[in-house]
């Protein structure tokens, strides 16, 4: 390619990625085969829930040449999302995250840092999609595979064996310099291109704090998440019911969950040190970081639903799913005038899955 080194940095950068890698496929492969057994351990202990599709795709997951068959080096980039605008639980953490109104957070659900703004999936595809135009400009001969933690690939092992980071206790990927509150995004290229040089990596060492503040104990051990104990998804990916046991213990959260990254040292300070670099990744272009359970629960139809929050993270709950968890919430919040909503939630609702939620809450709430 007759593109430099500095041309390739240089365009990545004004395009707003917060960071990048290049890294050959063959470290890739490396990497990939690794993990692949560590997955598999991950699947037979059945912590992936009712993630089915993880099982379906592992395949192409670990085997990239599938997706592009001639890929010699990937392109991995980081995008933060965390910005002095951030606020955090109202349950308080020690990750430096502000407080809400103590009015307001009675009766609000936290929404996790990363969905506070426009669907990272379409805004960073188009980042990626532009990336790739570029590419090809240089060399017409250039082919391309990307993906936005959607398609059939480990963004985060691509993006530790390009050196952005490190594989903290909480399974999260962690830049020692940013934290963890950025997305991950890789495009394969079928051309050679430079590596970049490996950064020097810490590790967690000792610290646990991360498996001492999970409220629901989902990190069952250092790196291992059981999916069917994470907040994150139970109030996203999972299609039913929130477990009886696990619903007081949601607290504030209404959609997602940040408290092992709130807690985390390398996280510390970080939301008053970062700036969103891609605009509609901020917290005003979205929903911000909590909802008036109020608002949730008169969410009557789908239309009113995807008129609220078409474009946002939000749409991957759908609106039965956001339902569910607002009156896990509002059951928590102690906020007794939210009892006459819920029961016309009850009442007026014909999926028995939220009945029943609606029910435990109002019973909570006047217990």
């Amino acid at each position: 390619m007759v593109m430099t080194e500095s041309q390739l940095e240089d365009f990545i950068r004004c395009e707003g990625w917060s960071d990048f890698g290049v890294v050959s496929i063959e470290e890739v492969k490396q990497a990939l085969q690794k993990h692949e057994g560590v997955f598999e351990q991950w699947l037979a202990s059945g912590y992936q829930a009712d993630m089915d599709y993880l099982e379906r795709m592992q395949t192409d997951r670990f085997h990239p040449e599938n997706k592009l068959p001639q890929v010699k080096s990937v392109v991995v980039l980081l995008a933060v999302y965390s910005s002095d605008a951030d606020g955090g639980s109202s349950g308080g953490t020690d990750g430096g995250a502000l407080q809400l109104d103590p009015q307001l957070a009675q009766r609000s659900g936290i929404v996790a840092r990363y969905a506070r703004g426009r669907d990272y999936h379409k805004v960073l595809k188009k980042k990626l999609i532009s990336l790739s135009k570029w590419l090809k400009a240089q060399d017409d001969s250039v082919e391309t595979y990307l993906s936005v933690d959607s398609g059939p690939t480990v963004d985060r092992v691509l993006a530790e064996t390009a050196g952005l980071g490190f594989f903290g206790k909480n399974s999260m990927l962690i830049d020692p310099r940013k934290g963890s509150y950025f997305f991950i995004a890789s495009l394969m290229v079928n051309k050679v291109l430079t590596p970049t040089p490996k950064k020097q990596m810490p590790n967690c060492g000792d610290c646990r704090k991360c498996l001492s503040a999970c409220p629901t104990d989902a990190i069952r051990a250092p790196g291992v998440i059981d999916a069917r104990r994470c907040i994150s998804y139970l109030t996203i990916e999972n299609k039913g019911g929130i477990p009886i046991e696990l619903r007081s213990k949601l607290g504030d959260r209404l959609f997602g969950c940040d408290i092992c990254q709130e807690v985390c040292p390398f996280n510390e300070g970080r939301a008053s040190q970062q700036k969103v670099m891609i605009g509609p990744l901020k917290v005003e272009a979205g929903v911000g970081e909590s909802l008036d359970l109020k608002e949730v629960l008169r969410i009557e139809t789908d239309e009113q639903f995807l008129e609220r929050f078409a474009g946002t993270p939000l749409m991957r709950a759908k609106r039965r799913g956001l339902l569910r968890n607002a009156c896990v919430v509002a059951g928590n919040s102690g906020d007794v005038s939210l009892i006459p909503l819920l029961k016309q939630v009850m009442e007026c609702e014909e999926d028995l899955m939220i009945q029943e939620h609606a029910r435990w809450a109002i019973e909570r709430l006047e217990g």
